[in-house]
């Protein structure tokens, strides 16, 4: 049998495709449905690692319309934020738009977002001239999809930081979060190991309020040990992981504990209200729950040490 492919720009990544296709997609991440729809012959598919978050939803929270373009080039203004990779944020048109680009095409844009001031409504235009109009397309491909997610978020609903995201067998929810390298992902790996427990995600965890609570939620954006689970729990501790020569949990004032937290929590920095909405959020999170520092081990004594601190 023949295999089909995702739709993707030239050097970017080519993913093997579902055997239906439809004008309309939609999926759920973090209790926010997302909804893309497209006329003509542009034909649309999510793609395969999305497939647990995919939602049935007639009507989402945030609905984007896609469609083909034969020209797309970057606005005369300057920027409002430059990535340094893939895209680049402009204020345009009383919302925000997202033009990416790589080097492999040259400098003109091969996909452009626009979204309205709070991402409830958007549209994206891709460059006809570097897809296959036979293939099937995933407009909200890495990064647009993790993008609108981070600016939606900042509307008000919530954040999402660098953590690993573990609810265990009595259902007390502990979040690990740390910088690239400080031990996520291996920490999933320790808590796989217990029976009972859910990993809701290994690299990329969505904290919301859920009336007085802090709720935490997985997302498909995984890291090294690909653990993303289309599931949520409540927030009980954070912990900052730093790697150590034994397993030690310091606890950290709120104020400190704030602090630390914004350093690990993806930002819209081109946003005044966005970051507003942020750095308020996180000083909740500080004020309600629990947070410790968590000097580790990488072995299975370090989740006996968590264990034992409950």
């Amino acid at each position: 049998m023949n295999a089909a492919v995702y739709n993707s720009a030239p050097g970017l990544a080519t993913l093997p495709a579902e055997p239906s296709v439809a004008s309309r997609i939609a999926l759920s991440v973090g209790g926010i449905s997302f909804g893309v729809s497209s006329s003509g012959d542009l034909r649309l598919a999510l793609e395969p690692a999305l497939a647990e978050f995919a939602s049935g939803n007639a009507v989402c929270d945030v609905e984007i319309a896609a469609s083909w373009t034969d020209h797309l080039e970057l606005p005369a203004t300057a920027p409002a934020f430059q990535s340094g990779g893939l895209w680049s944020a402009f204020e345009e048109d009383g919302g925000f738009s997202f033009y990416f680009q790589t080097a492999y095409l040259g400098s003109a844009p091969y996909k452009k977002a626009h979204f309205d001031r709070r991402f409830t409504r958007g549209r994206v235009l891709l460059l006809k001239r570097y897809f296959d109009p036979k293939l099937p397309v995933y407009p909200l491909e890495y990064p647009l999809d993790e993008l609108l997610m981070i600016h939606r978020l900042s509307t008000g609903p919530g954040v999402e930081v660098h953590g690993c995201g573990v609810i265990t067998r009595d259902g007390l929810g502990r979040l690990f979060v740390g910088h690239s390298g400080a031990g996520k992902s291996t920490t999933s790996r320790l808590w796989l190991n217990q029976p009972g427990v859910c990993v809701l995600s290994d690299d990329r965890i969505i904290l919301r309020k859920t009336g007085e609570h802090i709720t935490m939620h997985g997302t498909p954006w995984h890291g090294d040990a690909g653990l993303a689970a289309q599931a949520s729990g409540g927030l009980d501790r954070v912990f900052l992981l730093e790697h150590g020569s034994t397993n030690e949990i310091i606890p950290l004032e709120p104020s400190r504990a704030a602090a630390e937290l914004f350093t690990r929590t993806f930002v819209p920095h081109h946003s005044s209200a966005g970051l507003a909405h942020v750095l308020q959020f996180i000083e909740q999170i500080a004020r309600k729950v629990p947070v410790a520092l968590f000097r580790f081990v990488p072995d299975p004594n370090a989740v006996e040490a968590i264990l034992r601190a409950a």
